[in-house]
C-alpha cells in the first residue's frame, strides 16, 4: 500500500505484483496470470489489459523485477535524479546480460544511450582471439541481430526498435566472424517455435514453416525464392499472432536477412557458409574457409607422418601455387581453425611451406592435354590466370596465356618483394604449371577482347588491378611523389627505383608495408608509414606490420594528407591533419574525422602512395563494356562468367584487390565452368584421403604453443632482399602437424 507519508496524498489501493511477467512484451503476461489462477496458461485477446483487469480480475502490475527495482530509488531520490540519466526518450539505466563471444561476460548496468562499442569493448573487453565483432543479438531469443555498423549507435528503446531489434529482457549475445548468421536465425527461431503455446495459427504453424526453410538453407538445400518466402511468412506471423511471442519471433530472421542477406545467398547458391559453422556444409572448417578448397587436414596429417610428397600432391589437387601460398597466403583457414578454441590456431601456412620446400621434386606432370587446337585464351599470367590454365590442362584443355609484362606471375612477381617471396620460389611453382602443357606468351599485350573471343572458344580475363588511386591533394604532381605499385614493380623488374633519404609512405595495406620495408633496403635513412586510422584497423597482415616496426619503420596513425609541400618542383614535406574517430562505418570501424586546427608538416624528400588499387578493365572497352560494372568485371559468383558469352574473369580485376588464394580460387572455379561450357564434366582430381593421423581418442589434449618459423636477424635483413622467414625445422613441423585436431575425421571414426 502506498500512503500519505510518501506521496503526500491521502489514498490507498491494493496492487497485485506478478514477478517475472513481461519476459515477452504484450501477451505472455496474460498466460502467466491464467496459470496463477489455476487455468490453462494461454494468452487472451486484449482489452481488457492487465492494468485494468488482471489477476483475479483486479488491476495488476506486470512490470518485471528490473523495472520494480528502480521504484525505491525514484521515491528516495526523486524523479529528477532518475531522469538525469539516459536519453530524451528513454530515461535511467538498463541491465544487459552480456554473453557470447566476448572476453568479460555477466550482468552489466549502463545508462540508456550507451553504445554497443562501449558495452562490448570497454566493459566486455572485446572479442577473444583477436577476431572481429560481427553482430549482437539484442532482446533475447525474439530480439534482432545488430550488425557492426551500429556499434556507435546510442542504445535506447526507440533506436533499438528502429534497427530491427528489441530491448526485451536485456539479453545481449555477442557474435564474432565465426558465427553463421543464417544458423543463428535458425537457432533462435527453433527456441521460440518450441515455446509457442499453439493457440494461434500464425505462431504455431508459421514459425514451424519458417524453421523448416531455415533448416534447409543451412543444409545447402535452399532456393533463392526461400528468402522472399521467409520475409513474407515473417511479416504474416509478426502482424497476426495473438501474443508478443509470435509478434517478435520473426525478428532474428528479418534482421539477419536485412543485414546479412549475402550469407543466405552464399548458402543457397554456393553451398558455402562463410563462418564454417553449418555442419551439413562443412567437411572441416579450414578446408571450407579456403577459397580454393584445399584439404588442409589431409596434408597436415601426411606431414605428421613424414609423407611430404603426398602432402604436396594433396595441395596441388586444388592449388598449384604450393610454395607461394606457403609464404604469402593470408591464411583464412587459420582464422577458422578449431584449435584456436583450445590455445592457438595451427600454423597451416608454415606447414604448407615446409612440405613444399622439403618434398622431393615432381618427376612428371599430373596430366598434359593432347596435341590439338588451343581452345581457351587467358589474359594475364597472375595467380588467377595461371591457375585457370593449370586446371584446364588437367581436364585436357589446351590454353594460351598472354602476359603484357616480360615475366609471369602478376602481382606475385612485381608486387611482393623477394624478402617475402623469392623469385626462384615463385618460378618453381610457375614452371610446374607450365609443365602441364600450358603455353605462355610474355611481352604480349591484348587490347581487343572481341577479337580474342572470335579466335578462341572461351576467354578468361585475369588482368589484375594494376592501377593506383591518387591522393587527390594539392602538390601530388611534384617530383618525388611515387605510386607504390610502380615503385615495387620497377624494383622487381630490375629497374632500381630512385629512393629518397627521408621517405613517407601513405597507406595501411600490404603494399604500403612492402614499399616501406623495400625503401629501408634501398638505403633510406628514415621511413615513416602514415595511416589515417588506428593500427588495429590496418588491413596489412599483422605479422608484416610487426616485422616492419622491428626493422625500423616508424608509424604515425590517425593522420591524413591534405597537401604535398615542395620547392622548385621537388618534394620537401607533406602537410598532414590529425584525425579523430567518429561513428562506425559499414564494417564497424570508427570512421576517421579531421580535427580542426591540427595541421602540421612532416619533412620528407620522397612520398610513396599506397592507398588502393584500380582494376585493369581496359580490355573490355571495345564493345564488351557489359562485362564491367563500377570499374570492375562483373561475374557470376559460382562460375566467374561475365555477362558476355564465353568470357570469364577472376582475381583482382573482379575484386579490386584481393588475396592470392582468392585469385587462385577464382581461376579454379572459372576452369570448371569453362570445361563444362565446352562439353566436359568440370571435375577436379578426386580428393582421395591418404592419412588417418589424429590425436589420441581417450587422452585430454594438452595446451601446446604454436610453432614459430625461424627468421633472419634484423641486422642482416635491411642490407638486402634476402628472404626473412626461414621456415620450420623438421622437429617443429612434425610437432605442429600433430597439434591438428583432425576435424575432418569426426564423423568417420
Amino acid at each position: 500500500m502506498l500512503g500519505e507519508s510518501i506521496l503526500g496524498t491521502d489514498f490507498s489501493f491494493d496492487i497485485e505484483i506478478v514477478e517475472g511477467a513481461g519476459a515477452f512484451v504484450c501477451g505472455e503476461e496474460t498466460a502467466l496470470i491464467a496459470s496463477i489462477e489455476g487455468k490453462r496458461g494461454m494468452p487472451r485477446p486484449r482489452p481488457p489489459f492487465p492494468a485494468t483487469s488482471g489477476l483475479w480480475g483486479r488491476p495488476t502490475n506486470i512490470n518485471n523485477v528490473e523495472t520494480l527495482a528502480n521504484v525505491p530509488l525514484i521515491i528516495l531520490n526523486g524523479h529528477q535524479s532518475y531522469v538525469s540519466v539516459g536519453t530524451e526518450g528513454s530515461k535511467g539505466t538498463k541491465v544487459f546480460a552480456l554473453a557470447g563471444k566476448v572476453n568479460n561476460t555477466g550482468l552489466v548496468e549502463v545508462p540508456m544511450g550507451a553504445t554497443l562499442r562501449e558495452i562490448v569493448f570497454d566493459i566486455g573487453g572485446g572479442i577473444p582471439g583477436g577476431r572481429k565483432f560481427k553482430a549482437a543479438q539484442m532482446g533475447g531469443p525474439s530480439g534482432g541481430c545488430v550488425p557492426a555498423k551500429y556499434l556507435d549507435l546510442a542504445i535506447d528503446y526507440d533506436s533499438v526498435k528502429e534497427i530491427g531489434a528489441i530491448m526485451g529482457s536485456g539479453g545481449l549475445i555477442v557474435m564474432d566472424e565465426n558465427t553463421c548468421m543464417v544458423d543463428i536465425a535458425r537457432y533462435f527461431l527453433e527456441f521460440t517455435q518450441s515455446e509457442s503455446c499453439g493457440k494461434c495459427v500464425p505462431c504455431r504453424i508459421g514459425t514451424k514453416r519458417m524453421l523448416e526453410i531455415l533448416t534447409r538453407i543451412t543444409q545447402g538445400e535452399g532456393e533463392l525464392s526461400d528468402i522472399e518466402e521467409l520475409e513474407r511468412l515473417a511479416q504474416v506471423v509478426k502482424s497476426t499472432s495473438l501474443c508478443g511471442l509470435g509478434q517478435t519471433a520473426p525478428n532474428p530472421v528479418l534482421s539477419t536477412i536485412r543485414y546479412f542477406r549475402e550469407e543466405y545467398e552464399e548458402h543457397i547458391r554456393l553451398g558455402h557458409c562463410r563462418a564454417a559453422a553449418c555442419e551439413a556444409l562443412v567437411y572441416a572448417p579450414c578446408q571450407h574457409s579456403c577459397p580454393a578448397g584445399v584439404n588442409a587436414p589431409e596434408y597436415i596429417g601426411l606431414i605428421a607422418e613424414g609423407k611430404l610428397a603426398e602432402a604436396v600432391n594433396v595441395v596441388r589437387r586444388r592449388n598449384p601455387f604450393v610454395s607461394v601460398c606457403g609464404r604469402v597466403c593470408d591464411s583464412p583457414c587459420e582464422r577458422h581453425c578449431r584449435r584456436a578454441d583450445l590455445d592457438e590456431p595451427l600454423a597451416i601456412r608454415a606447414l604448407k611451406r615446409y612440405a613444399a620446400d622439403n618434398a622431393p621434386p615432381e618427376d612428371k606432370p599430373s596430366a598434359r592435354p593432347a596435341e590439338g587446337d588451343v581452345e581457351v585464351a587467358i589474359v594475364g599470367a597472375g595467380p588467377a590466370g595461371l591457375t585457370c590454365a593449370y586446371f584446364l590442362a588437367l581436364m585436357g584443355r589446351r590454353s594460351v596465356v598472354f602476359e603484357a609484362l616480360p615475366i609471369p606471375g602478376g602481382m606475385l612477381a612485381v608486387g611482393i618483394p623477394e624478402y617475402r617471396l623469392p623469385k626462384e620460389i615463385l618460378q618453381r611453382d610457375i614452371d610446374f604449371i607450365l609443365s602441364h602443357g600450358v603455353e605462355l606468351r610474355t611481352n604480349t599485350r591484348v587490347g581487343d577482347l572481341a577479337e580474342l573471343r572470335e579466335q578462341y572458344r572461351a576467354v578468361f580475363v585475369g588482368t589484375g588491378a594494376q592501377g593506383a588511386r591518387g591522393l587527390g591533394v594539392e602538390g601530388e604532381e611534384l617530383e618525388g611523389v611515387v605510386d607504390g605499385l610502380q615503385f615495387l614493380r620497377r624494383r622487381a623488374l630490375g629497374l632500381e627505383p630512385e629512393c629518397g633519404k627521408i621517405v613517407a609512405v601513405i597507406g595501411g595495406g600490404n603494399a604500403a608495408v612492402d614499399a616501406a620495408r623495400s625503401a629501408l633496403r634501398l638505403d633510406a635513412e628514415k621511413v615513416t608509414i602514415l595511416y589515417r586510422r588506428t593500427r588495429d584497423q590496418m588491413p596489412a597482415y599483422e605479422e608484416e606490420v610487426e616485422e616492419a616496426i622491428r626493422e625500423g619503420v616508424e608509424m604515425q596513425f590517425l593522420v591524413a594528407p591534405n597537401q604535398v609541400v615542395g620547392k622548385d618542383g621537388e618534394v620537401e614535406g607533406i602537410k598532414l591533419t590529425r584525425m579523430g574517430l567518429g561513428p562506425a562505418d559499414e564494417d564497424g570501424r570508427p570512421q576517421p574525422v579531421p580535427i580542426e586546427g591540427s595541421e602540421f608538416v612532416l619533412a620528407c624528400d620522397m612520398i610513396i602512395t599506397a592507398i588502393g588499387q584500380v582494376a585493369s578493365v581496359a580490355i573490355a572497352s571495345d564493345g564488351n563494356s557489359a562485362a564491367v560494372e563500377r570499374g570492375r568485371f562483373r561475374v557470376d559468383p559460382v562460375t566467374n562468367a561475365t555477362p558476355v558469352e564465353g568470357v570469364y574473369a577472376g582475381g583482382d580485376c573482379v575484386s579490386g584487390g584481393g588475396s592470392a588464394i582468392e585469385a587462385i580460387g577464382a581461376g579454379q572455379r572459372a576452369a570448371i565452368a569453362i570445361d563444362k561450357m565446352l562439353g566436359g564434366t568440370g571435375e577436379l582430381l578426386p580428393d582421395i584421403g591418404f592419412s588417418l593421423h589424429r590425436p589420441p581418442e581417450d587422452e585430454e589434449i594438452p595446451e601446446q604453443p604454436r610453432a614459430q618459423e625461424q627468421a633472419l636477424p634484423v641486422a642482416e635483413r635491411v642490407c638486402g632482399f634476402e628472404e626473412v622467414l626461414l621456415g620450420l625445422s623438421e622437429a617443429d613441423a612434425c610437432a605442429e602437424a600433430c597439434r591438428c585436431l583432425r576435424c575432418d575425421l569426426e564423423e568417420s571414426v
